[in-house]
């Protein structure tokens, strides 16, 4: 009974909960949604009382063999045509504003996924599955969940209307009549509740599943795989793939489904008993002359629409059900805690920066994985560049998230100035940073857009579009299209399609485009590149890094030589650090790895 209580509450919280977000998405609409559908509510009622009304009549008419005047009869025939007409004119209405309705709340409720995701200032989220399972089941239901709660709602209202009005028909007759069919229901809607929040909950636990098929079903009909799809034959293990998550998933829905279809089923016998047996009572008491013709003809169609609307108001309660139980995991994301803590309005970046970025005994692990960083310390000094080399897995990338703050470090910490960098803005200390990651972005937006990601300024700022089209060495990638610097990229909405190469010189005008920042990161900056714009980009090294102080993570040795200093990283560890002839003349494991990429040249 206390887990029933607790369950009833939490319901009731994100039902009401749901109504201020529904109504500020589309007030408009709403208000004229819900004067339609309770109006219509009340139009069958009328409908019944007016053929009542036409049944006696007629029936009174052929007793005493009067013959029926148009004033009798046609305010009885314009009353009935004018409520069927009326039904039929207020659906397109109705369904119009349910259009309009939903595309409202589906924006307004995807805008509010995106404005919590963008609260989450680290990775952490972003890459546990448990995160995506949760987030997809939102997105992928988006469209629909919303606005079915306020449908439902409506609804519901409409058939409360029409139940309490038929009511009030049926009790001249016999008031125990609704009664006992309201009491045959109930169980079938208890029991159909309760299998509706167990499916609810079995889908949601069976997330990865759906988010398998999805992942499957992209890589068989996206470009991204469509060459080693076809080179390799993998359509058929794909979509083995693809059939063997849906049986999972489809296993445990359709046996809930099939048990709560049963007993609906099962307990609608009851409902059909009780509508028999009121039905039997009314045509005896026909019978023996105690109702009229029209009385008998209004508790049939009373009765029917009783039972439609009870049906009705019963389904669209589950629904609601469902519907509530979507918006309760929304809002649980909604109020789900940031795990980084910040700093706000936190102390100021120093401007320029004087002594440096130090890590301090930094040490750093993935959630559920060993140790990423161990016992890292070092100084990066203003202006200055440094190369970071290793084999995959050594940390590099790490040491990267850790500097951007991405992550915060398990033990030991990170001093900008000998400040704290979680006691720093955040916000402002990645103004502070540009680069170009390994995994950089490629934007189906224009040319110009996709390097002012960079820094949005650049949108209104020409000069500084042209100082980082200049630095990138794009000139003549820009001067070549038409249309120029708005020339749309990307294959998905019919733009021009880049070489990898070619990205990866915009990735390099996007960072360039963030002209003040002090601190630039370069996660193989040239690894799309072909031989003589690597080269190219090299020459220019100094002048691309004057003013900043630089970061290069690279596998390729030769590139490093321009570098102040070297670090190398080896399983977590910072082993070796400075400059390129220091640690050839060591002969450690620097020295082993650039020995093994100049056998390549030989």
């Amino acid at each position: 009974m206390s887990d029933l209580r607790i369950w009833f509450e939490v319901y009731t919280k994100a039902l009401f909960r749901s109504l201020p977000l529904l109504w500020t998405a589309a007030p408009k609409e709403i208000v004229f949604l819900v004067a339609v559908t309770l109006f219509q509510g009340f139009l069958p009622a009328l409908s019944v009382w007016i053929t009542k009304l036409v049944v006696d009549t007629v029936a009174t008419a052929l007793s005493t063999r009067e013959e029926l005047g148009y004033a009798t009869l046609v305010p009885l025939l314009i009353g009935w045509v004018g409520a069927l007409l009326l039904q039929t004119l207020l659906d397109p209405w109705r369904l119009a504003l349910q259009g309009n309705l939903n595309d409202k709340l589906t924006a307004h409720i995807s805008l509010m996924l995106m404005s919590k995701a963008k609260t989450f200032p680290d990775l952490s989220r972003f890459e546990d599955s448990k995160f995506y399972d949760e987030l997809q089941l939102l997105q992928e239901q988006v469209r629909y969940q919303p606005l079915n709660l306020l449908a439902n709602l409506v609804e519901l209202g409409r058939s409360f209307v029409t139940l309490v009005v038929m009511v009030g028909l049926l009790i001249p007759l016999a008031f125990w009549i609704p009664l006992v069919i309201a009491i045959a229901t109930v169980p079938q809607v208890v029991v159909s509740s309760q299998y509706g929040k167990t499916i609810w909950l079995t889908l949601f636990e069976n997330s990865p599943y759906a988010r398998r098929m999805q992942y499957y079903t992209s890589v068989m009909l996206t470009d991204s795989y469509a060459k080693e799809i076809r080179l390799f034959q993998l359509s058929s293990f794909f979509m083995k793939l693809y059939l063997q998550a849906f049986q999972s998933l489809h296993q445990s829905m359709r046996y809930l489904r099939g048990k709560q279809a049963f007993w609906s089923s099962s307990l609608a016998v009851l409902s059909a008993f009780g509508n028999g047996f009121a039905f039997y009572w009314v045509v005896k008491k026909a019978f023996r002359g105690e109702f009229s013709p029209g009385s008998v003809l209004l508790f049939v169609q009373s009765l029917t629409y009783f039972q439609q609307n009870l049906e009705g108001f019963v389904g669209n309660w589950l629904e609601l059900f469902e519907n509530v139980l979507y918006m309760q995991q929304f809002f649980n994301f909604l109020d789900s805690t940031i795990s980084m803590p910040l700093s706000i309005p936190g102390e100021k970046i120093p401007t320029p920066i004087r002594s440096g970025i130090t890590f301090e005994k930094v040490h750093f692990r993935y959630p559920d994985s060993g140790w990423a960083l161990k016992d890292i310390s070092f100084t990066l000094y203003p202006g200055e560049t440094v190369a970071i080399v290793g084999e995959n897995g050594a940390g590099k990338t790490t040491l990267v998230k850790l500097l951007t703050r991405l992550y915060d470090p398990t033990k030991g910490r990170i001093l900008v100035d000998g400040i704290d960098l979680k006691n720093l803005n955040l916000e402002q200390w990645r103004q502070q940073i540009t680069g170009v990651f390994q995994d950089f972005g490629r934007y189906a937006l224009t040319l110009r857009e996709n390097i002012a990601l960079g820094n949005l300024e650049a949108l209104e700022r020409p000069e500084l579009l042209k100082y980082a089209i200049e630095k990138a060495d794009i000139v003549n990638l820009v001067n070549r299209f038409p249309t120029g610097e708005n020339t749309p990229l990307g294959k998905q909405f019919g733009g021009t399609e880049l070489s990898g190469g070619q990205w990866q010189k915009l990735a390099l005008a996007r960072a360039f485009v963030r002209k003040e920042a002090q601190l630039l990161l370069l996660d193989e900056p040239t690894a799309a590149l072909d031989p003589r714009s690597e080269y190219e980009l090299y020459l220019r090294f100094v002048e691309l890094t004057q003013g900043k102080t630089t970061i290069l993570i690279t596998h390729r040795l030769a590139s490093v030589l321009m570098a102040d200093r070297i670090f190398v990283l080896k399983a977590g560890r910072l082993i070796e650090d400075g400059t390129h002839d220091e640690l050839l003349q060591r002969g450690d494991e620097y020295t082993t790895l650039w020995n093994m990429q100049a056998k390549q040249y030989r």
